[in-house]
């Protein structure tokens, strides 16, 4: 079996680059199927030209990134960025923030805000309290 790799970012090959390139692919595409995405993907990471791969690390690597990719496809249906229909995969597009939606959180900030202002004339009041009581 392959060796995992301890450690965190192995030079822009994290998850989270990861899934921005496979993100990054499918809307380029615009409709496209799991192979597509996944076989460029291996071409992309898994460079034989580094010479430091054998055979057995190559197609450990490339299972890794095809396992990757369908991960990365599921996330993304899941959040109703892309949908597929049989084998095809389509993008739908990123979500977006509503004007109601911003409008909602304006008046939430501002009621914490008059919250945070209430409190602070109290505790001004309560420290102007203990210091004529001392």
């Amino acid at each position: 079996m392959g060796q995992r790799a301890v450690g965190g970012d192995k030079s822009g090959r994290g998850l989270r680059q990861f899934s921005m390139k496979v993100c990054e692919k499918v809307e380029s595409k615009g409709r496209t199927n799991y192979n597509e995405v996944a076989d460029e993907l291996v071409a992309e990471f898994a460079d034989p030209s580094n010479g430091v791969s054998t055979p057995d690390q190559q197609q450990y690597d490339e299972k890794n990134i095809r396992r990757r990719v369908y991960d990365a496809l599921n996330v993304l249906m899941a959040m109703d960025i892309i949908s597929k229909d049989k084998k095809e995969i389509q993008w739908k597009g990123l979500p977006r923030t509503s004007l109601s939606d911003i409008e909602e959180l304006k008046t939430e900030r501002l009621g914490l805000r008059n919250r945070i202002e209430k409190k602070t004339a109290y505790l001004q009041e309560l420290e102007e309290q203990v210091r004529t009581a001392l």
